[in-house]
Order: C-alpha cells, then structure tokens, then sequence
C-alpha cells in the first residue's frame, strides 16, 4: 500500500522477462508448443523450463522482490518458480496471523509468527524445491521452484505457451507439476528463424 514503506512488488514472470531483456543473449529464440492441463487451475501449477545453461551466459537476478501472497488461509500463486538469486516477499495479506516455514533442504527458514501486512523477505540462492507449509493452517501448502537460469514460462489455461529469449543452442527442457515431472527433451533453439515448435 502506498505510504507504507514497502517495497514495490513483481509477479515472477515480469521478473524472468526483465532478466531476459536486462540481460539479453545476442542471439536467442523462442520455444512454442502445448502440453495437457485441465483448465486454468492445474495450469497454474505448471512450470516449463530450460533446465541448464552456461553460468557465464547468465544475466544478474532481479533486485527486487517477487510477491507471494498469503490470502484466505492460501498462497498464491500455488507454485513460483523463480531464478536463483531472486528474494521473494511473504509479507502477509490475510487479517489472521501466518507462520511460512520450510524444512527443504534446499532452502530451510522459518519466519516465525507475523500479522497483516507485516513484511518478511527470504533470498533463494540454490536451485531446487522449496516445499512451503504454515504452521497455523495445516492446509496452506506451496512449492517455490528454483531454477538455475531465467528461462521458464507457465501455460494458459489451454495448454499453451511461449518461451521467449532463449539463448541459441541445445538445450533440455523439462515440465514440473506437483506429482508430475516430465523430461528431459531436448530442444534445439536456432539463432535466427521462427520459434521452435514442441508437444509435451
């Protein structure tokens, strides 16, 4: 809210686009194609990604925070993927009091009992799972997916999606859903020409 002093907040995706753009391979494509969901709901669960690129070509990760809302006794979204090195802003949205924890081992943190609005911040350096649970609302689950480079995308609630900026090259693309994981598929992303057609 304005006036309160917080940061200024980003959805995960705008992050991975200004990277892309801030850090912007000199020649790079872009992945097309469809994968099976079952409406809008499971599509927002559904991460595609480029597993691994050079770490020299990596540009720097976004300065400022992405937002994960707590709402309803709910994260939201379900599932964050995020480059490695991003913070994320667990600030609570909800009028009762939340207590974020994971016991990952990629990124274990607890960030104690908070209420509304209430600005708590957690830095993700490692690739990797990060399971988030609540100590207070058993139901209140979510994944934070770290990923090695900016390269990822979500599907629409049809099933498609575009993977823009992709650095030439050869690559494996992988799909994660809680309880499904498909891949590797390699992809060939040429450095001029249209993009890169794909069926998962």
């Amino acid at each position: 809210m304005p006036g309160l002093g917080r940061r200024p907040h980003v959805s995960p995706f705008t992050s991975a686009l200004l990277v892309s753009l801030l850090g912007l391979p000199a020649t790079a494509g872009t992945v097309k194609g469809t994968i099976p969901v079952a409406g809008a709901q499971e599509a927002e669960r559904t991460v595609i990604y480029i597993e691994e690129v050079p770490e020299g070509s990596l540009p720097a990760p976004p300065a400022t925070p992405i937002k994960l809302s707590q709402r309803g006794a709910r994260f939201s979204p379900g599932v964050v993927p995020l480059f490695k090195g991003t913070s994320v802003d667990f600030t609570n949205d909800d009028w009762v009091t939340h207590n974020v924890f994971s016991k990952s081992k990629v990124k274990p943190f607890d960030l104690g009992l908070y209420g509304k609005e209430q600005e708590k911040v957690v830095k993700f350096d490692q690739p990797g799972r990060v399971e988030i649970f609540c100590s207070i609302h058993p139901r209140m689950n979510g994944v934070i997916l770290v990923l090695q480079n900016p390269y990822f995308t979500k599907p629409s609630a049809d099933g498609s999606f575009t993977l823009p900026n992709v650095p030439a090259g050869e690559w494996k693309l992988r799909v994660y859903r809680p309880g499904l994981e498909k891949g590797p598929l390699s992809v060939k992303v040429p450095a001029k020409g249209p993009p890169v057609e794909v069926n998962l």
